[in-house]
């Protein structure tokens, strides 16, 4: 009864928090749990090769400049996407966090970078990451980003920009 009581608690401070937030900050919460919800499904259940020419231009990286304006909004949705990760009924590890802020700064106009690195543990076992970068911030999965060697990159450029 105890568990029951102490969680209903923890439920009932994270609902309190929630409606303290700015309606900015409450949208992009909103936001960045339907959209990792779809993404999860989306990695379970598509080929990989279908995900790909969603994600964007193979091999090719956006640029490293932004405005300040930019980075502000980058900044909130990396929060956001980290604070929703936790919650989720769902797994949301790197690669979901990055579908998810990628698509979220592109409604936004916003350009990025997704990247896919291996590398191998102490027992030699292969591991795989994901993390993204707009302008020079690191959105989402950069702890230990720099110990993985980079495979793959996907820059999703807002239309009309080169």
């Amino acid at each position: 009864m105890d568990y029951i009581m102490k969680a209903l608690l923890q439920l009932t401070n994270k609902i309190a928090k929630f409606f303290k937030l700015s309606w900015q900050e409450k949208v992009l919460l909103i936001d960045g749990f339907f959209l990792s919800g779809i993404f999860r499904f989306v990695i379970l259940f598509l080929p990989f090769n279908n995900l790909v020419e969603f994600v964007g231009k193979y091999k090719e990286e956006s640029s490293e400049e932004i405005s300040d304006i930019n980075k502000v909004t980058i900044n909130k949705i990396g929060w956001a996407v980290a604070v929703v990760s936790r919650i989720t009924p769902w797994e949301s590890k790197c690669f979901v966090q990055a579908l998810t802020a990628q698509r979220m700064l592109k409604k936004r106009k916003i350009d990025s970078t997704l990247y896919l690195g291996v590398a191998k543990n102490k027992q030699k076992k292969l591991l795989a990451h994901a993390w993204l970068r707009s302008g020079k911030i690191i959105v989402t999965g950069g702890l230990g980003c720099n110990s993985f060697t980079e495979v793959m990159k996907f820059s999703s450029k807002v239309r009309g920009r080169k």
